[in-house]
């Protein structure tokens, strides 16, 4: 039972930010928001309202470094 507890661990820490927009913890969709978003192509564009260190206009990320806005928040790419 430890063991295949042990590997569920692992396997949800290996997984990324897949297992949490699994679980519906991830952050939203661009697309809840498309007025806001339509012209937003490149994560330097996200990182300008969402970054925390910037005075957000928008939600700030928890991950400021990390590159790929756009291929874990727009579900249509």
């Amino acid at each position: 039972m430890k063991r295949i507890a042990f590997c569920l661990a692992l396997c949800l820490v290996a997984g990324g930010c897949a297992y949490r927009h699994y679980l519906g913890v991830h952050g939203p969709s661009i697309r809840r928001f498309p007025e806001i978003h339509a012209g937003a192509r490149l994560d330097e564009e996200c990182l300008a309202c969402h970054h925390p260190d910037r005075d957000p206009a928008g939600p700030p990320t928890s991950h400021p470094r990390f590159r790929g806005c756009l291929k874990c928040h727009d579900d249509e790419v």
